[in-house]
């Protein structure tokens, strides 16, 4: 290896980038050029609109490069100087470089060249004596279209270039190709850099060029083809014959004659009217040799069919599989009911069905139009139109009848057994699916249904069993409902719903759970839904769902339940308002991964929450970073709506932490401090003033809670005891037979809680009666009054009556009735005491004589 290409290497990667799995880099004469290394080791250097440069500069930087583009740099004739250094070329462009003459010499040693691209030059390959010996020997694609035409046109010989089979040329009439080696033949209009006004196709045109396996003649301006113009090509498997515009569909009958010699698997005669004018009509002509041909794949789009005649489908040929009917204008009629003849088609094309093209280009297309004369040809009286061989035909074909007189059966439409795939999206169909079907045919076998782009609004609806379904798409078709059991097909694998106004259903509890069939289903797109509210049962029963799209809704919260989805591995959940995920879902996500895959979820465009209470979350997006589809491009709102990116956010988080720590270590400590502080100010307060409050309370019950008095209360003026007493029952023996035979008298009534408190009421409610019923309130105190806890509720409940209700009335009295420590006395009881005395009870006789006539005194004052 030489220096030069030593650093050439060295330089190639340094400055290489990969995109896609491509490595990409600046390289040639001055870097001017760019280079791309793929997967396959092959190496393309792209100079193609350079300017100045020489194709022998180039070439000195080939090295290892196998495909070289350079095209548009006016390089003009070639020479074998100006390629040296190219030799080990694969493929090269030369397209658009004003060149005119080619040395013979220029390619002797290019031994591995198999693509050389000659187009829109100056070469003279269509004139007579044209040297075709100055290509390379071992070629296999020459594209020479958009090189003069001359007037005598003389389609250059080829045959000595024994591995040619790919050719891309111009088109002209009244040629013969002389093709006979070539498997491949383009000289398609369609392809700006070609020339093609092949206006007539006769029977000499292709009659050299019986090795053809692929014509394609579109956009040739072809106005008519004589009926043997195709029957010299045996081994011809595929004709493009689309975008002749002016050849229409009564020349198909010629087309299909010459084909039943081939072996045709594709044709391809689409886009042979105009698409602006009345529909048009398959008549039983069309079809006459139809049937008789190998085609597989048929494709008839963008010809304004409006119908088929009645029994013209039986012509179908058995070996078609797929059928392209794409932009027609297609109404109902009888032959909708015999679609069972397209006995062996797997796959239906009808997309964009009564699509209105644009007007503007209808004044092109018109311009375009030859003015040449239709050939008249000889018209045929097809053999196979009659009704016997019709019929006879029909009963070859399973699910295939004869309609006679026009009696047709609306109740039993057909349709091709082997159906496998439906395509009939953007068709402009405006329906309500809200009916239920029986239609239930034998062996249906369709797998692949599409027909979005339509209109049903509400698909309440069930259309019948379709066993082997495994694709619906009813994207972008305005659906707003869809039943409970609708979508019952137990085989589904991949919805579609796209585009379609569910999110109020979804919203609603009652109407939600529209899913509950689908347990095989593995793929679900709900994107731009209007989707703001899902419930967690949701998409419960879809136990072997894979893939979830919900893209482009306005869902803020995505607690759905995942707990029964063991096989969820993909969540879209792009364009939302999403500000976390519950820890949930990220469980099961995590919990579903196994060896061969991981699982994905896409956050992209939504409102991540960048705040404290969202921590563990932006530590598992990192943690999981691989796994975020787009995480680079990720946006975060902070808790003052400022939004920050990615790279801010990985910066910051641990700053974010550290903020988050003080701040709640302040909330916390003020918090508690707060709840301190006012818990013992409360509470001192609430022990200080706590017979009083409790006093309140019941006064406040009893007049503004329905409190009502007791059957024989009297009016406070009038009070029904002289005393009411207060004692432990320690002390019974001492009231039974000192206290209430010394006292009670005529004038001296006495309530005594045992005797006279009313069965049925509250003990607090008799306490309180009892206070406010009597005149005075007497304690007996001894040691035991101080331990019983309704004890002591008596002397509080007296002494807060004597404060707040009787005035200058002192309603409580104190009989000390033994020796009792000042410290077991609380501290409301020795403070009474000591402002208001108290009476000591004596066993002495003169005393106790004393005592019961002070008593006595103070109960009656």
């Amino acid at each position: 290896m030489s220096t030069l290409q030593i650093t050439l290497i060295v330089c190639m990667f340094a400055t290489a980038k990969s995109v896609n799995a491509m490595t990409v880099y600046t390289c040639g004469p001055n870097n001017t050029c760019v280079c791309t290394y793929d997967k396959q080791e092959r190496i393309t250097m792209d100079c193609e609109g350079r300017g100045n440069l020489k194709l022998s500069e180039i070439c000195v930087f080939i090295g290892n490069v196998t495909s070289l583009k350079a095209g548009r740099n006016n390089f003009g004739n070639l020479t074998a100087s100006d390629l040296k250094g190219c030799e080990n070329l694969t493929e090269i462009s030369f397209n658009f470089n004003q060149i005119a003459h080619i040395e013979r010499e220029t390619f002797q040693d290019f031994r591995h060249l198999h693509l050389l691209d000659l187009s829109r030059n100056l070469l003279q390959v269509y004139s007579k004596g044209w040297d075709a010996s100055c290509l390379p020997k071992n070629l296999q694609t020459l594209k020479i279209n958009g090189n003069p035409i001359p007037y005598n046109v003389n389609f250059p010989n080829l045959d000595s270039h024994d591995n040619l089979n790919k050719l891309t040329s111009d088109g002209f009439s009244n040629t013969a190709f002389n093709v006979s080696k070539i498997a491949s033949l383009s000289l398609s209009g369609l392809n700006l850099e070609t020339q093609c006004n092949l206006t007539q196709i006769n029977n000499n045109t292709f009659s050299l060029s019986d090795s053809l396996k692929v014509l394609n003649i579109s956009a040739c301006g072809v106005i008519s083809i004589t009926a043997g113009a195709f029957e010299h090509l045996h081994s011809l498997e595929v004709l493009d014959l689309s975008y002749n515009r002016q050849l229409e569909l009564w020349s198909l009958a010629n087309v299909t004659y010459g084909l039943q010699f081939t072996r045709i698997r594709f044709l391809n005669i689409s886009n042979l009217f105009s698409r602006f004018g009345g529909g048009v009509q398959l008549t039983m002509p069309n079809f006459c040799f139809l049937w008789n041909i190998t085609v597989e794949d048929l494709d008839i789009s963008g010809n304004k069919i409006d119908s088929i005649e009645t029994n013209a489908l039986i012509l179908t040929p058995p070996s078609l599989k797929i059928i392209r009917v794409n932009h027609n204008k297609f109404w109902f009629g009888p032959y909708v009911l015999q679609l069972g003849c397209l006995g062996n088609v797997s796959t239906i094309f009808s997309s964009r069905l009564n699509y209105i093209p644009n007007p503007f280009i209808y004044t092109l297309e018109n311009s375009k139009r030859y003015s040449a004369p239709k050939v008249e040809l000889y018209q045929m009286t097809c053999p196979f139109c009659n009704v016997d061989f019709l019929k006879e035909y029909a009963m070859r074909t399973k699910e295939c009848s004869y309609i006679e007189n026009g009696v047709i059966d609306l109740l039993n439409p057909k349709i091709p057994v082997k159906l496998e795939r439906l395509i009939a999206n953007d068709c402009d169909y405006r329906h309500d699916l809200s009916s239920n079907y029986s239609y239930n045919p034998e062996n249906i076998s369709i797998r692949y249904i599409d027909i979005s782009g339509n209109t049903f609004v509400s698909v309440t609806g069930y259309v019948g069993d379709i066993p082997m379904l495994e694709t619906l798409n009813m994207s972008r078709c305005y659906i707003s409902t869809i039943g409970l059991t609708s979508l019952n097909y137990r085989s589904l694998k991949t919805l579609r719903l796209a585009d379609n106004d569910l999110g109020a259903q979804l919203a609603d509890s009652k109407r939600s759970n529209i899913f509950d069939m689908l347990q095989s289903l593995q793929d679900l797109d709900l994107s731009s839904n209007g989707i703001t509210v899902l419930f967690t049962s949701t998409f419960t029963e879809l136990v072997n769902l894979e893939r979830l799209d919900l893209s482009n809704n306005d869902i803020e919260h995505f607690d759905v339940n995942i707990n029964t989805l063991p096989h969820l591995l993909q969540i879209n959940l792009e364009i939302n308002s999403i500000h976390t995920l519950n820890i949930g879902v990220r469980r099961k996500l995590e919990a579903n991964e196994n060896d061969r895959s991981k699982f994905s979820i896409n956050l992209q465009n939504n409102s991540l929450a960048y705040e404290c209470n969202n921590q563990e979350f932006l530590h598992w997006l990192i943690q999981h970073k691989a796994n975020m589809v787009g995480f680079s491009i990720y946006r975060f709102v902070t808790s003052d709506d400022v939004t920050i990116t990615f790279d801010k956010m990985m910066t910051d988080l641990d700053h974010l932490a550290s903020r988050c720590r003080s701040y709640v270590a302040v909330i916390i400590i003020g918090l508690l401090a707060l709840a301190t502080f006012l818990s013992v100010i409360i509470g001192g307060v609430i022990y200080k003033y706590r017979w009083r409050i409790r006093y309140l309370m019941y006064m406040s019950k009893k007049r503004f809670f329905g409190y009502h008095m007791l059957p024989d209360y009297t009016a406070i003026q009038n009070y029904k005891y002289d005393a009411f007493i207060s004692y432990a029952e320690d002390n019974i023996r001492f009231i039974l037979d000192d206290v209430i035979p010394r006292l009670e008298t005529d004038i001296i009534s006495l309530c005594i809680h045992q005797r006279d408190f009313i069965p049925g009421n509250a003990v607090s409610d008799n306490i309180i009666h009892a206070i406010q019923s009597s005149r005075k309130t007497v304690v007996i105190l001894s040691n035991a009054f101080l331990k019983s806890k309704w004890c002591m509720y008596e002397f509080n409940m007296a002494r807060m009556e004597s404060i707040y209700s009787r005035g200058e009335d002192i309603s409580l009295v104190i009989v000390m009735l033994e020796t009792v420590p000042n410290s077991a006395m609380p501290l409301e009881m020795l403070r009474w005491i000591q402002d208001n005395n108290y009476i000591e009870y004596t066993t002495d006789h003169e005393g106790n004589a004393l005592f019961w006539d002070k008593l006595r005194r103070v109960i009656t004052s």
